[in-house]
């Protein structure tokens, strides 16, 4: 009887020294499932908290929950993107298997599971609020989501051309779904954008920081997410929560001349926190293991004992969430960037494990994290064994994880979209998705100053700056002649009334790249307005051209629009534009031709309404180029199919009766 008395004791104790971490999972061994609060900062790099050593106290609130919690000392972004590494933190898997590689011209594709639909399957109710258009639904990110609430204009900061709206707005927004769903098991996803450039935070923290701006949108960010914290705690909801803070990825802020984010795959731009703060736990503990950002995933539901599919690349962390350890496994942690093959420069590849970086490129780096772990001093001439086993794991790595249907992840982006996204400073057109190592004419290392400069350009541009614009496209084509995106700009900020200096630019950018329909267009009116009509048919036949065939670089753009059965708008407006041209030259047949093909076409962009309008106008030019040549019966109906689109035209139903008067007069009775 004392022997089992003694046993009892024992178990009791040790209940009693593993505290409400033990008692929580046995209540989940029970059935009692904890709430799970994701949040994310955008932008954000993990040695920018406090919590992290940084030498300000940029985030007490943050703090506080790691100081109750877990928090991941070494955790690394597989992408330096907002939407990329989104899809891998909601699915757990690297971007070649999700398929999203970028944040222009991606859509998640239905066939990742999320996080979401894994909770929802077991019964929560899933929300989120995200920050910035770059996250917008149509991109795919909401699946799983009962609310997904991307509104982004409402609450805008500092101007609707950033597209982005204030933590404040978000919690505002988040707060009632809260509250309606208390009594449920819930997924609450919150992403907060705010330290994303331009570096502009709200009062008291402008003044606070008035020399670390950056540092300021953090503080602000983590002052919101004590109001979070407060809410669940007024709700007595915070020991039955799972929390976690992470980001998508971090800031170059100079580091290997990277001022923002998205171009290289260094540790200013991935490394990113990882706090978890377990139901009912009051430890803190620090993890130094290299963990990723796809082990969000798993470690979720571990946690909450569901199953992990077998096709998550991500670890599951929970055992650490109750003061456990789990099994030691060599970690091989992957990052990429495509975004240098915009620019015709190499892709960049990295993995990382037992204290040592490989970058694959043109000029390859190996870098040992322990004793350099700001990647200063490439070591790969001095350790070429090393570097050529990396390599070796890395090409596998990516080998096991492709995905063989590529192109599921292609999404045609209208121009209003487009312009969203540029206007926060993602540039370029799509990525080339090569995995082949080796490829390239440049190294992105010799690049990344003009990228940074052209992504201050797209701002400009995009806040209506012109002034700043010129001044900035024309430092980089003194460095860097041979540069079209800077032509391109200069020729759309040139007045008008400078019709020579603005053709100079257009016809410069397709000079340097012909593959630009874009300034094909753009030359194409200039030279409509000079009435030189066989140089702009000649410009817009370019323009349509080059829309309808897109290069091999671009197949997954010309699928996307495909599958949607859209058209590039550029290939209906050189159309259209063509066909105008056409009548001018009175060259009635070839006119004709082109409108019929233009108003086949269904462009991808403009409202219905525009679209109606400027598709009435071709019908009723196409009519009078009928009419011309006699073709009264056909020139009815495009009359006709014009009117039901503008039922106001005075002037075609003018012609309408006209032409059913000559028919008339031409058809036996």
């Amino acid at each position: 009887m004392r022997k089992y008395l003694t046993i009892f004791l024992l178990l009791l104790a040790t209940v009693v020294v593993g505290g409400a971490e033990l008692l929580a999972h046995f209540r989940r061994s029970d059935g009692e499932t904890p709430n799970v609060v994701l949040i994310s900062i955008d932008t954000c790099r993990a040695d920018r908290l406090s919590c992290y050593g940084y030498h300000r106290e940029t985030t007490p609130n943050i703090d506080a929950l790691a100081g109750e919690g877990v928090l991941f000392a070494n955790v690394i972004s597989p992408v330096a993107n907002t939407l990329p590494a989104h899809c891998s933190m909601l699915t757990g898997t690297n971007p070649p298997y999700h398929g999203v590689h970028d944040n222009n011209n991606y859509r998640l594709p239905d066939s990742n599971v999320t996080l979401a639909e894994a909770l929802r399957e077991r019964g929560y109710v899933t929300g989120a609020f995200v920050s910035a258009f770059v996250l917008d639904s149509q991109f795919g990110l909401d699946q799983g989501f009962d609310t997904y609430n991307d509104d982004t204009e409402a609450g805008f900061r500092a101007a609707p051309v950033f597209n982005e709206r204030s933590a404040e707005a978000v919690n505002r927004a988040a707060s009632g779904w809260l509250e309606e769903h208390a009594a449920d098991r819930f997924f609450l996803f919150l992403h907060y954008y705010d330290p994303h450039a331009p570096y502009e935070p709200p009062q008291p923290f402008a003044s606070t920081f008035s020399n670390e701006p950056y540092s300021g949108e953090i503080a602000y960010v983590d002052h919101h997410i004590g109001q979070v914290v407060d809410k669940l705690k007024s709700m007595d909801l915070y020991d039955s929560t799972l929390i976690i803070i992470t980001a998508d990825h971090g800031e170059g802020l100079g580091d290997h001349s990277e001022d923002s984010h998205g171009f290289f795959i260094y540790h200013s731009t991935t490394k990113v926190p990882l706090i978890v703060k377990a139901p009912g736990r009051r430890k803190a503990s620090t993890i130094d293991a290299p963990v990723a950002l796809i082990d969000i995933v798993p470690t979720v539901l571990g946690h909450l004992g569901i199953p992990v599919s077998p096709g998550v690349h991500g670890e599951d962390l929970s055992p650490y969430l109750v003061g456990k350890t789990p099994p030691v496994k060599e970690r091989h942690i992957y990052s990429e960037s495509l975004v240098p093959t915009k620019y015709g420069c190499s892709p960049l590849f990295g993995l990382e494990t037992a204290g040592q970086k490989y970058i694959e490129s043109l000029r390859p780096e190996l870098y040992d994290l322990i004793s350099d772990p700001g990647e200063t001093v490439n070591i790969v001439k001095e350790d070429p064994q090393r570097a050529s086993v990396l390599r070796q794991r890395l090409r596998d790595l990516i080998v096991e994880q492709l995905r063989t249907q590529q192109g599921e992840a292609a999404l045609a982006l209208d121009n209003e979209s487009i312009q969203q996204l540029e206007s926060l400073g993602y540039v370029g057109g799509p990525v080339k998705e090569t995995f082949q190592f080796e490829t390239g004419n440049e190294d992105p290392k010799d690049f990344v100053q003009i990228f940074e400069k052209l992504m201050v350009v797209a701002g400009y541009f995009y806040s209506g700056e012109y002034d700043r614009v010129r001044r900035l496209c024309n430092e980089i084509l003194a460095i860097r002649p041979d540069i079209s995106t800077a032509h391109l700009y200069l020729g759309k900020v040139t007045p008008a009334d400078r019709p020579r200096e603005k053709a100079h630019h257009y016809s410069e950018a397709l000079r340097l790249d012909p593959r630009l329909a874009e300034a094909h267009f753009a030359l194409g009116n200039l030279r409509a307005r000079q009435s030189r009509f066989d140089e702009a048919a000649w410009h817009f036949r370019e323009a349509a051209r080059l829309a309808a065939h897109l290069d091999e670089e671009d197949q997954n753009l010309r699928r996307a629009l495909a599958r949607i059965g859209k058209v590039d708008p550029m290939l209906f407006n050189a159309h259209f534009h063509l066909a105008d041209t056409l009548k001018v030259q009175q060259k009635v047949d070839e006119a004709i031709a082109a409108y019929r093909e233009a108003l086949r076409l269904e462009p991808l962009s403009m409202a219905p309404e525009e679209l109606g309008n400027i598709k009435a106008i071709g019908h009723f030019r196409l009519g009078d180029l009928l009419y011309m040549k006699g073709s009264y019966d056909e020139a009815i109906q495009s009359y006709q199919t014009g009117l039901r689109l503008r039922p106001d035209s005075v002037p075609a139903r003018r012609a309408l009766q006209r032409t059913q008067a000559a028919y008339a007069k031409e058809t036996p009775p």
